[in-house]
């Protein structure tokens, strides 16, 4: 009978270059926002540097202590990167969405078929993946807000485009 060997790994220190480390924690991460980007202080921790600019560190915490409030107060020094921010956030965006043109062609010859009746498209022999008549709704709508490409099929239709917006389709 043979006895088994125990192998042993050879001991290695694992040296850790304390200067790059610091120096990599020092580096300000890659920020996209460009409002916190240009009001970061790189002498303070992230920690206070968000709690000047009137941002959460830790939105556990936040929300637990505006619990207590009735209403919303912006603490910091730098109170204005909030309202830049929520202002960039609140401007209307243009709709970069397109459908892939064999979608488009599927689509356009569902509803040229069948009109507004989703269960018969459901139904229909070219339905190869099988959408219920809530996804292949759900595709049209999508469609219908896309107004250069749902504009495009009412030319060829015959119809006059109308310039409907992602928020008018959303509405109803």
């Amino acid at each position: 009978m043979t006895k088994i060997r125990k192998q042993k790994r050879k001991k290695t220190f694992r040296y850790v270059n304390k200067k790059r480390q610091n120096n990599k924690r020092r580096k300000t991460a890659n920020v996209q926002c460009k409002q916190i980007k240009e009001s970061w202080d790189n002498r303070l921790t992230v920690q206070k540097n968000l709690e000047n600019m009137g941002l959460a560190y830790d939105p556990n915490k936040a929300v637990s202590s505006l619990e207590g409030k009735s209403g919303k107060k912006r603490k910091g020094i730098k109170a204005h990167v909030v309202k830049s921010i929520e202002e960039d956030a609140n401007e209307l965006r243009e709709n970069k969405l397109k459908i892939p043109k064999t979608q488009v062609l599927y689509l356009t010859n569902l509803m040229d078929k069948y009109g507004e009746d989703y269960k018969a498209m459901a139904k229909d022999p070219k339905n190869y993946y099988q959408e219920t008549w809530k996804q292949i709704r759900a595709k049209i709508k999508t469609f219908k807000g896309i107004p250069e490409q749902y504009n495009e099929y009412l030319k060829r239709k015959g119809l006059e485009p109308t310039t409907t917006s992602a928020m008018e389709v959303e509405t109803a």
